[in-house]
This record gives structure tokens, C-alpha cells and sequence, in this order.
């Protein structure tokens, strides 16, 4: 049985993460791992949630600090590009240049017109591109996005999507470029690009945005709310990297539908709870035992091998998400409502 050969670039949290769930694909092996900061390998890191691996053995696998360098000695099929966001068109060109199937972490770039550039790039390549927007493979998200497209339990009335944090900081030494919007995207692009790829997937795309934003002194805006123009539906989205240490991360969705309302919340015992109008509340019964990383890795690792037909979140799907959030990045900087 082929087994896939995996490089990892950069290797911080996120980095990390995915390193934990290759390791749990049996048809995968990282064969590689590149970072400009060979310390990324020893030192402790942080991050919003607990799927990091944080071994110190890297025993059998290649450690270089070039990405040039990498794509020179090969010996792999696939890069999983774990870096900054302003990094990721380029680094994707070359690696699918080189032959490399590639799974880029989100958002997918900065702005649309790379976006583009990264599916050009796809379409001419003999590898695929995945973006991993890890929760198109979470059950809980699929379960909601699902169930309303089903339409089982009639129309959408109104959702709201909040999404909470403390302000990032597991940069190397404590320092974080997602406070440079310049790089990150900042608060909206970043933190905000789940709910914003789970509404254009579920509620198609809005007709309109409308932003308000809190600043700090230093000029990060660190919270913002979004409202989307639907018709005859109420749909709105927080982000924000305004909380205390103390509160860390959290995730919740509130979704009103003509014959139910259904709350997704991972704090819960039970994430996700539908309460219909006729009949008792109740939790779906959904497969928690695999996290949504370890999910998207061995689909992703499964569709390089030919053995499934697709994943569940496409090139234009991530590029529309990015789009969406350059709207709302329009509004919140002109204080108005944007048409789209």
C-alpha cells in the first residue's frame, strides 16, 4: 500500500497540530518538517485548543531552514503549509510546481486576486490544493449545515455566530503577527473566516455587510460584528480578540429556524442540542471520537490517493469566504453598509 510522504512548513502551533494528526493517518508519514526557526522544534507553544503535539523526537525525519531547500532534496508527495497568510500564494505556486499535492492552512490568502492566483495555479498542477477549513469536517457544523439545507425544519428565521479569544501572543517569543493586519488580516480575516465560510456555504451569499468594530490605542481593531443582508433573514457574526486570558477561547452558534432552534456550543456537554417545536429537545447522536484536524488530514490524505472523489470544501468555496471577509473589511474601515 502506497504511503504518503509528508513535509510540514512551519511548524509553530498549528504546525504542530497537524503534525499530531499525520501521525494518526496510517497511509501518511512525516518525512519532513522546514522552519526559518529551528527553536519551533523545542520550545513550547500555545494556541487556541489542545490537538498540538508537543514531542521533542523527531527521529527519522528531516529538519531544514530553507523552504527552496526542501523542495531541492524531494523525497515527499505532500506540503502542509502551516504559515503566515501572506505566505501562502507563493509557497503554494511552488510547491504544486514541483509536482507536491499541498494543504494549505486557512484563510487562503489575503485577498481574492491571490486566491485566484492559487487555483490558476491548481488547475495547471498534477497535484491538488486543499485549504483546510478544519470545521467543514467537524460533525456538529456539518450536522447544522445539513439539517438546514434539508430544510426539515422549514426556513431560517435569524443565526448568530460569536467567536471569542484572547488576543493571540504564540508568536516566537511571545510576540504575534496576527496583530499586523498587514499580515494576518487581522481579527475578521483570521478568527472570523469559520463563520464566514460556514454562512456563504449555508446561507448563501448575502446581498450586503455592515461592520462595527472596537479599536485599541494602538490601533488593532480587536472586535467586530457583522450583520449580512438576507432576505427576510436575520443572520450576524462576532469575532473577537478581546477577551481575557483567563476566558481563553469560545464558540457558539444560535441558529432559528420556522420549526426549531439549534444551538451549537463545544463548552457544552452536549455541542450541539436541537429543540424542535413539536416534540423534546434532543442531541443528535455524531461521531466526536476523531478531531476535526485528524478529520481533514486523512480526507485530504485519502483524496490525494484517489481513494475518495472530492473533499468537502473547495477552492472557490475558501476564495469566497476571502471575498466575503474583503467586504466586510471595506465596511468596517468606511463605517457603512457595503453592497456586494
Amino acid at each position: 500500500m502506497k504511503k504518503l510522504n509528508v513535509a510540514i512548513v512551519g511548524f509553530g502551533f498549528m504546525g504542530r497540530t497537524h503534525f499530531g494528526a499525520w501521525k494518526k493517518t496510517p497511509c501518511a508519514k512525516v518525512a519532513a518538517i522546514c522552519d526559518s526557526n529551528l527553536s519551533q522544534l523545542s520550545r513550547k507553544v500555545a494556541g487556541n485548543g489542545n490537538d498540538a503535539d508537543l514531542t521533542t523526537d523527531f527521529k527519522g525525519v528531516a529538519v531544514v531552514e530553507s523552504f527552496d531547500e526542501l523542495l531541492a532534496r524531494g523525497g515527499f508527495d505532500v506540503v502542509d503549509l502551516t504559515l503566515p497568510t501572506p505566505l501562502h500564494p507563493a509557497l503554494v505556486k511552488k510547491a504544486l510546481a514541483s509536482g507536491c499535492h499541498v494543504l494549505c492552512e486557512k484563510p487562503m490568502a489575503l485577498d481574492v486576486k491571490s486566491c485566484n492566483a492559487m487555483i490558476a495555479a491548481a488547475a495547471k498542477s498534477r497535484g491538488k490544493l486543499m485549504i483546510a477549513q478544519c470545521l467543514r469536517f467537524a460533525p456538529a457544523v456539518k450536522y447544522l449545515h445539513d439539517v438546514v439545507a434539508s430544510g426539515k425544519y422549514g426556513k431560517v428565521v435569524g443565526a448568530s455566530f460569536d467567536r471569542a479569544s484572547m488576543l493571540p501572543g504564540w508568536g516566537a517569543g511571545g510576540e504575534s503577527w496576527f496583530l499586523d493586519e498587514e499580515a494576518s488580516g487581522g481579527v475578521l480575516l483570521d478568527l472570523h473566516i469559520h463563520d464566514v465560510d460556514f454562512i456563504n456555504w449555508t446561507f448563501g451569499r448575502p446581498k450586503s455587510v455592515v461592520v462595527r468594530r472596537h479599536v485599541r490605542p494602538d490601533g488593532v481593531a480587536d472586535r467586530a460584528t457583522t450583520l449580512y443582508g438576507y432576505d427576510n433573514c436575520v443572520v450576524s457574526s462576532s469575532a473577537s480578540w478581546a477577551a481575557s486570558p483567563s476566558f481563553s477561547f469560545e464558540a457558539r452558534s444560535f441558529v432559528e429556524l420556522e420549526k426549531a432552534t439549534i444551538v451549537m456550543d463545544a463548552k457544552r456537554a452536549a455541542p450541539l442540542q436541537v429543540y424542535p417545536f413539536k416534540g423534546r429537545p434532543f442531541t443528535p447522536k455524531l461521531d466526536y471520537s476523531i478531531s476535526p484536524y485528524e478529520a481533514e488530514i486523512k480526507a485530504f490524505a485519502a483524496w490525494t490517493l484517489g481513494r475518495r472523489a472530492s473533499v468537502p470544501i473547495t477552492l472557490e468555496d475558501a476564495r469566497d469566504a476571502v471575498a466575503l471577509v474583503e467586504a466586510e473589511r471595506r465596511s468596517m474601515r468606511a463605517g457603512r453598509e457595503i453592497m456586494i
